[in-house]
C-alpha cells in the first residue's frame, strides 16, 4: 500500500506471476579487427551476446551480459573481463 499525494491508500497491482527480473550489464570496446575477433571469441558463453560494427576505421565490439540472478551476472562479468585483460595484455 502506497500514500498518494492526497493521503489515501493506493494499492499497487501485483506484478504478473511470469514476469521475471531480469538484470543487465553492457561492455564496450573499439580497436582492431584482429582484437575485436578475439574478443567476440572471449564472449561465446551462456548469458553473453556479442556483436561488432565497424566506424571510421575502428571496430565496435558490444558484449551484453544478461541473468535472472545479480550474483550470477556479476560472476559472469567479472570472469569475462579477466579473459579481456588477458587478450589485451598479450597483444
Amino acid at each position: 500500500r502506497h500514500a498518494t499525494a492526497t493521503g489515501h491508500p493506493h494499492n499497487s497491482p501485483p506484478l504478473p506471476r511470469n514476469m521475471v527480473e531480469s538484470h543487465e550489464a553492457t561492455i564496450q570496446w573499439s580497436g582492431t579487427a584482429l582484437m575485436a575477433q578475439r574478443i567476440l571469441a572471449a564472449a561465446d558463453r551462456p548469458h553473453c551476446e556479442a556483436f561488432s560494427q565497424e566506424e571510421d576505421g575502428e571496430t565496435l565490439v558490444s558484449v551484453v551480459v544478461q541473468h535472472t540472478k545479480l550474483q550470477e551476472l556479476r560472476d559472469i562479468v567479472d570472469a569475462l573481463l579477466v579473459d579481456l585483460a588477458d587478450i589485451e595484455e598479450s597483444a
